[in-house]
């Protein structure tokens, strides 16, 4: 009797199990990458400041923030250690500085759609690997899941022009002065700002909707592209 009761203790734990890892290993890929991006544009338009300080990588724990990794967890909202860059040293001034701003949020659209892309696809040439495997099923549904959401919900959240956000760098870059009235509010703010938008749930509400929506939008568009040439 005891051994039943462990065996389906057990049991009913994998797909936590598989959750958690799916999670991880999306996490580790997504956030990483948006900083390497980060890093990446700013070496080609002349600084290399990240490249010397050990952040022109994709390994994990070199971007991984501990207190942004628990923000997310607890909240569903994170952060990264943000790329050092040395403005001074860009090449095309504002146009290096746009390219930069907008190199992370780019990498992860564009991994939400290759993650789309890759689902649709496997689920329509093998729709077993989804269903007929136990664990290994659950684990690449929540996988590819997670590669989708996380990856539109950065792309979402940093666009916002908050400090220190990528949205809040583009407008920044466009700033004739670069103190003026709104980018002084929102450096002094932002903490704030951002409290508010989280505990009322409107931070919730706007990255779930365009999350929902493009993430439907993709799968859809891709899954009758599959069952159109299959």
């Amino acid at each position: 009797m005891v051994e039943g009761i462990v065996t389906e203790q057990t049991f009913s734990m994998l797909p936590i199990l598989a959750m958690m890892i799916a999670f991880l290993s999306a996490l580790f890929i997504s956030m990483p990458i948006h900083e390497f991006a980060h890093a990446h544009a700013a070496y080609k338009e002349g600084d290399k400041t990240a490249k010397i300080l050990g952040r022109y990588t994709i390994a994990p724990f070199a971007h991984i923030d501990i207190s942004g990794l628990i923000f997310l967890l607890l909240f569903g909202i994170g952060f990264a250690k943000p790329v050092p860059i040395d403005k001074r040293n860009f090449k095309r001034g504002k146009k290096s500085e746009l390219r930069v701003a907008f190199a992370g949020v780019i990498a992860n659209f564009c991994l939400a759609i290759l993650s789309c892309f890759l689902f649709a696809f496997l689920f329509n040439v093998w729709p077993a690997l989804f269903n007929d495997y136990g664990f290994l099923s659950e684990l690449y549904y929540d996988f590819f899941s997670y590669m989708i959401s996380l990856n539109f919900m950065f792309f979402f959240f940093n666009l916002l022009p908050i400090y220190p956000l990528d949205g809040f760098r583009v407008v920044e870059a466009l700033s004739k002065n670069k103190n003026n009235g709104y980018l002084t509010f929102m450096r002094r703010s932002s903490f704030w700002i951002m409290l508010v938008l989280l505990f009322t749930g409107l931070l919730s509400l706007y990255i779930g909707f365009f999350n929902s929506l493009l993430g439907d939008l993709f799968l859809g568009w891709f899954d009758k592209l599959f069952k159109l040439v299959m």
